[in-house]
Order: C-alpha cells, then sequence, then structure tokens
C-alpha cells in the first residue's frame, strides 16, 4: 500500500484528504504542521502534499528542505494552495505538482497517480 504524507493546519481538510485517499487505497499520515519534517519524526511516505501556507511556516521552504535531503530529494512533493499562482511558486520550490484549492476528487486522484 503507497504511503502519502499530508500537511495542513486546517482540520477539517485533513480528515477530507485522510477519508478521500484511505478510499482509494492508500495509507496516510497526516500532520497539522510540519515541524516534525524539519525534526526527521516521520515515516518516509511515497509522496509528500504539503499546504502552501502552515500555521507559522511556507510550504514552499519545506518543499525546498525536502528536495534539498539526500533521504527525500527523490520523493514527490505535492504543493496544495489556493494561492493564485501557485504552479511558478511551487515550480521554484522545487515541487513536482501542484494542486489549486478548490479542486475536483478526481484531479487529486490523478495527480497523485501520476506520481506514484
Amino acid at each position: 500500500m503507497k504511503k502519502i504524507l499530508i500537511t495542513d493546519d486546517d482540520q477539517g481538510i485533513l480528515d477530507i484528504f485522510k477519508i478521500i485517499l484511505e478510499q482509494a487505497g492508500y495509507e496516510v499520515q497526516v500532520y497539522g504542521d510540519a515541524s516534525f519534517i524539519l525534526e526527521n519524526k516521520y515515516t518516509s511516505p511515497d509522496l509528500f502534499f504539503l499546504d502552501r501556507k502552515l500555521s507559522g511556516q511556507d510550504g514552499l521552504k519545506i518543499c525546498k528542505f525536502l528536495k534539498s535531503q539526500n533521504s527525500t530529494k527523490d520523493i514527490p512533493v505535492i504543493i496544495i494552495s489556493a494561492t493564485q499562482g501557485i504552479e511558478k511558486l511551487a515550480e521554484e520550490a522545487g515541487a513536482d505538482d501542484f494542486i489549486e484549492k478548490p479542486f475536483e476528487i478526481k484531479d487529486l486522484l490523478s495527480v497523485i497517480e501520476k506520481w506514484i
């Protein structure tokens, strides 16, 4: 079973992602902030989903951090955001892809299938 790690500071969004992705057959880890990533306190996933705006942290900076580490540089990172122009920002941060909020479930699953 492929594992997806999701960070978002909105518990409701985390719950929705968890339900959708578990029903699609993925193992899901959810976190309300990204400090665990910076402290390397997680089990390595097959895919990272990072919210662009996390409480006190920038998902783009977390993406850059992940892409700079030997242990995570080859794991796909997808940025999730309602920010206009997120495609360019995600690309500059080294993200493999992005999803704009709001999104359709089929589009979310399509992006995941593309990367894992």
